[in-house]
């Protein structure tokens, strides 16, 4: 269901909390025998720019009789303000940080099975996460329409983004919410800027739907911003778009 809230929301504006590499640690016996490389660095410096805290990674293998053999990368951030300030929606970091860390890697993407991640708070409560490649390359793909529906937005384009709409899977009222989107852009101004806070999965009436969140910054009034669209599809189709202010 689509949904525009208008509460007294203070987006979270997530920076650097440090230079290059500050916060970065290498731990892992396959991590101390295997240099990473430049793209794997930008990597996990990226990372460190958007949550500030503490980095470590590490290479491995996992082993399944269903699966077989997986190597995979592993990202663990602590002492970050920012993370812990969103361990309520904790798919998003957790997502973001995989995402942030697969889309700097070029030729290294068929090196890796899957992004572990694990996220550990102040009080010391440690959440693991694992992310296949393929997902995460699905995603990469998808978020054109992320990018679509912001540009339509920018350019006010709403008769647009209305012809975007699909209420079939989650029925809703079109007809109200474009109105409802021009009354508000005014008030909250000029986009300037969009900052991606991840993505989750999840299945709704034998679809697979791809949730992808993020904040638009403007130049009045911040807002968070969302939009649920097929996963597995290549359509433009908004299966719901939701502002939090």
């Amino acid at each position: 269901m689509y949904k525009i809230y208008i509460l007294l929301f203070s987006l979270l504006i997530l920076a650097s909390c440090g230079n290059k590499h500050e916060g970065e640690q290498k731990t892992g016996l396959l991590s101390n025998l295997i240099d990473i490389t430049d793209n794997e660095s930008k990597g996990v410096d990226e990372i460190l720019d958007f949550y500030g805290g503490y980095c470590k990674y590490s290479i491995g293998f996992s082993a399944s009789t269903k699966d077989g053999k997986k190597k995979y990368f592993e990202l663990e951030m602590s002492q970050s303000d920012a993370i812990d300030e969103r361990l309520d929606n904790v798919h998003l970091p957790s997502s973001n940080v995989a995402y942030i860390f697969y889309k700097n890697l070029k030729e290294e993407k068929k090196n890796y099975n899957e992004i572990h991640v694990s996220l550990i708070s102040k009080d010391n409560n440690k959440r693991e996460f694992s992310f296949p490649i393929s997902v995460l390359e699905q995603v990469e793909k998808r978020m054109i329409v992320l990018d679509k529906t912001i540009n339509l937005l920018k350019d006010k384009e709403f008769e647009k983004i209305k012809e975007m709409l699909n209420n079939e899977l989650v029925p809703f009222d079109k007809e109200k919410l474009i109105p409802r989107l021009k009354e508000i852009e005014p008030q909250l101004g000029s986009i300037q800027e969009f900052l991606f806070y991840g993505f989750k999965v999840a299945n709704h009436k034998e679809k697979k739907i791809l949730h992808l969140s993020g904040g638009l910054l403007r130049d009045k009034q911040n807002n968070e911003f969302s939009i649920d669209i097929d996963f597995d599809s290549d359509n433009s189709e908004l299966y719901q778009l939701q502002y939090k202010l």
